[in-house]
């Protein structure tokens, strides 16, 4: 196999040895690979600042015996203000780990690269890092055919309009007021919550943020629904809520 020049993002890294790194990148061009860094983790290599989760860049590899091995490695997108948020840095490492964990090796996914790449620039700026991280979420459950049923309700197909409205993953999507009665361990949501993600699921473009209560209950059903379907919960999920939850109270 001839040596390939792919733009990825990096999702992983482990160490390797003494100075190596073993990394797992998201390739626009050939899906999910592992590859190695040789020395990357010397404090002169010259790909230290490329080897880096999160980071954007174009990768020179030749073929290995297992593994791709980096021969250069050019930065697109370093997301150097990730490292001054610490809750924005919390949730871009959450998205990496999310989408390792969905992806299958050597399966190219364009419209998720994006998605990801997408993501994680808006996490540089972004005032209420969870929220952009549950618009991923979201987008990731559209994407993948785990959408929740938002109109009707899943018990008994009564269509819902102006009541309380409940949601639980394991139904596939809300509860009417008179079946949420009945069942427990539902999430209530707010008519704000509930007209929001319709309209994110509704829509291609921009929706405004909801406000705190609203982003709070929509932040919490979404990741129970895509957890639910992906049954596992990912490492980094306990460090990004404590973090929210301590930067809440201060």
């Amino acid at each position: 196999m001839p040596p390939v020049t792919l733009q990825a993002i990096v999702l992983r890294r482990r160490s390797l040895g003494e100075a190596d790194k073993v990394l797992t990148l998201f390739t626009r061009e050939m899906g999910k690979i592992s590859a190695i860094a040789k020395g990357a983790r010397k404090p002169t290599s010259k790909l230290a600042g490329a080897t880096e989760i999160c980071v954007q860049a174009r990768f020179h590899l030749a073929p290995g015996k297992t593994f791709w091995i980096v021969t250069q490695a050019s930065v697109e997108r370093a997301r150097a203000r990730l490292h001054r948020l610490l809750v924005n840095a919390a949730a871009a490492i959450y998205a990496c780990e999310l989408m390792d964990r969905l992806l299958e090796e050597n399966v190219p996914d364009e419209g998720l690269f994006n998605l990801l790449a997408h993501t994680l620039d808006a996490l540089e700026t972004s005032e209420h890092p969870t929220w952009t991280l549950c618009l991923l979420e979201n987008a990731i459950m559209v994407d993948q055919g785990y959408a929740p049923v938002l109109d009707t309700c899943t018990r008994c197909d009564r269509e819902i309009a102006g009541e309380p409205v409940a949601f639980l993953p394991q139904m596939g999507g809300v509860l009417c007021a008179p079946c949420a009665r009945t069942v427990p361990g539902t999430v209530k949501l707010s008519r704000t919550a509930w007209d929001t993600w319709r309209a994110i699921n509704l829509t291609t473009t921009h929706v405004d943020f909801p406000g705190e209560g609203a982003s709070r209950e929509l932040e919490h059903a979404v990741h129970l629904h895509l957890r639910y379907h992906l049954d596992k919960e990912m490492k980094s999920t306990p460090i990004l809520w404590q973090l929210r939850q301590e930067l809440m109270e201060g």
